[in-house]
């Protein structure tokens, strides 16, 4: 098991907005482990919309076997709006790669037993 995280993403556009998850590494999901990243993955959120809607998500980085020395990651693309990377190492998650950091507002708290990433995407 590795590090996880509790997801959130907020559309503060006034429009809809269309997300992907993109090139993923070494991170669990389809309910291993608890994790669920697919549930960012080719869902439209309505304008002023968070996902998921019940709160946050749990997502969990692969920390064994192949995925032992190498960095999970996957990215969040935010169609027409920008991509980010998120990644896990070291029982961290940072953004790298944010292609359009005025648009996507990434804060990641590493400070607990799991991290908290809230993706807010505004104008």
């Amino acid at each position: 098991m590795g590090y996880g995280a509790f997801m959130t993403v907020k559309n503060e556009l006034p429009t809809p907005l269309q997300l992907f998850v993109e090139d993923t590494q070494c991170m669990y999901d389809g309910g291993q482990e608890g994790s669920n990243l697919s549930l960012f993955n080719d869902v439209v959120l309505q304008s002023n919309q968070i996902l998921p809607a019940s709160g946050r998500q749990y997502i969990e980085a692969k920390a064994s076997g192949g995925c032992f020395l190498e960095p999970s990651s996957f990215t969040l693309n935010a169609s027409n709006i920008g991509k980010v990377t998120i990644v896990e190492s070291g029982n961290n998650y940072y953004a790298n790669d944010n292609t359009n950091p005025d648009a996507l507002s990434i804060n990641i708290n590493n400070s607990g037993d799991q991290a908290v990433i809230t993706v807010i995407v505004h104008m």
